[in-house]
């Protein structure tokens, strides 16, 4: 049997990975016919034709709520998306797929709202702590809403909801050895990779700019698109397309507070500095940095940290000595999850 399935989740890497996860796993599962809907001019829009080239791609031309939410310029922006549904709900009706996977962010509205209205089998997935508009809207009517942490605030259906933890992108394998001859870095030395999320972060960049200069027994990852390195220790990239595998081989991470960001820590056991985005909707960063209950994890405001704090904590570190993944990645959770309830693959 051949699915056709239906996606769309995007705008940033904590809504486009989890999608990019589960469609890599319905890869090894069974044949299908992909369409994902993908915000105009985004991450989305620019990842799904290089990663999913035999998907049929739609862009739309979408804005999320203005916040307050009683603003008026919300007005324009629900009619946009009432537009946008009208057309949405005529190429689905015309492929007529077997279901429909929403990983959040408000091109997901009209995709979903247009499945609902066409009877078709809805799936959403909420990264965060606390449940985003988008997914509260459609949570009415999803058939299994998987989430990646226990009592999700603003979830109103617990009934139908599974704690399956954020779908993730984990290497096939783990060649730490290989990895860091690459970089020219020793293997027996502690390594820490530093990122701000797929939007960057410039108070990170500067943050750890004096730290660099005082810590020379510690190898460092930064990706960023503003920082380029002077020091032998520090590796800087503007993006890694396999960061995955090097936090695999890592030791700690220093990072925002993001939901793809805060899973991975997790899931590969990493200890971390993690300095939450506060300007995320709804403070959803420091939220889900607080719902990461694990030992060897430092939360700091930005206007309570200085190089200091970050430079005594990674005198500590130490590397980890063994590096292999015993876990099984969210998206198998959800992909069976998903097949069973429609009867098998």
């Amino acid at each position: 049997m051949k699915y056709r399935i239906v996606v769309s989740g995007g705008g940033t890497g904590g809504h486009y990975y989890p999608a990019y996860s589960v469609i890599k796993e319905l890869e090894k599962t069974i044949d299908f016919d992909l369409t994902y809907f993908t915000i105009y001019n985004r991450l989305d829009d620019i990842k799904v034709s290089k990663d999913f080239p035999y998907a049929k791609k739609i862009s739309l031309k979408v804005k999320g709520l203005k916040r307050p939410l009683y603003s008026l310029e919300n007005i324009k922006i629900l009619y946009n998306t009432y537009k946008n549904y009208l057309s949405i709900k005529k190429i689905i009706k015309k492929i007529n797929p077997h279901f429909v996977i929403l990983t959040g962010g408000y091109v997901t509205v009209p995709v979903g709202l247009a499945a609902k209205v066409l009877n078709i089998p809805i799936f959403i997935l909420e990264q965060n702590k606390i449940m985003g508009v988008a997914n509260k809207v459609l949570s009415n009517y999803a058939e299994k809403i998987f989430l990646t942490y226990n009592n999700t605030i603003g979830n109103k259906f617990p009934e139908k909801s599974i704690v399956s933890g954020n779908p993730l992108r984990i290497p096939e394998k783990i060649d730490r050895e290989n990895i860091l001859n690459n970089l020219n870095f020793d293997y027996n030395t502690p390594l820490i990779t530093v990122f701000g999320g797929s939007l960057g972060s410039e108070f990170i960049d500067d943050l750890m700019k004096n730290v660099y200069n005082r810590i020379k027994n510690v190898n460092f990852i930064h990706i960023s698109k503003n920082l380029k390195s002077t020091w032998d220790n520090v590796k800087t990239f503007e993006y890694l397309d396999n960061l995955t595998e090097y936090l695999a081989i890592s030791d700690m991470v220093i990072s925002r507070g993001g939901a793809t960001s805060l899973s991975e820590i997790d899931f590969f056991d990493l200890p971390a500095i993690i300095i939450p985005w506060e300007s995320s909707a709804e403070n959803q960063q420091t939220l889900n940095a607080k719902a990461l209950k694990k030992k060897n994890i430092w939360i700091f405001r930005e206007n309570n940290v200085s190089y200091k704090d970050i430079v005594n904590i990674i005198s500590e570190v130490k590397t980890r000595k063994t590096y292999t993944i015993n876990k099984e990645n969210p998206s198998t959770i959800i992909i069976k999850t998903i097949l069973n309830s429609l009867g098998g693959a």
